[in-house]
């Protein structure tokens, strides 16, 4: 049976193909199954959640020297090519 159709070639190679892989997931599932390895799953009771700690909120200075140093410090970050970022806090190291 020859066949000189590269239509016919392809779909045959293609079938080889897709059997093969589809063998191998079975192969790769079995071993998943069957994994002697694997932790065995303890059934024990979720312990009760701790107290949340309240945060007090922290008063923000409302002047005009801290927002034009913050955008001093933006401007600079863009330029030097940061572009998806959120500043969370800016402190001062002197």
């Amino acid at each position: 049976m020859s066949t000189s159709n590269p239509f016919m070639i392809m779909v045959i190679n293609m079938t080889i193909v897709f059997a093969v892989l589809y063998i191998l997931s079975l192969l790769i599932q079995l071993v998943h199954y069957i994994d002697p390895t694997k932790k065995k799953k303890k059934t024990k009771r979720p312990a009760a959640p701790a107290p949340r700690k309240v945060v007090e909120p922290v008063a923000v200075v409302d002047d005009m020297a801290t927002k034009t140093e913050i955008a001093i410090i933006t401007a600079a970050l863009t330029a030097y090519g940061c572009k998806d970022f959120e500043i969370k806090s800016i402190k001062k190291l002197t």
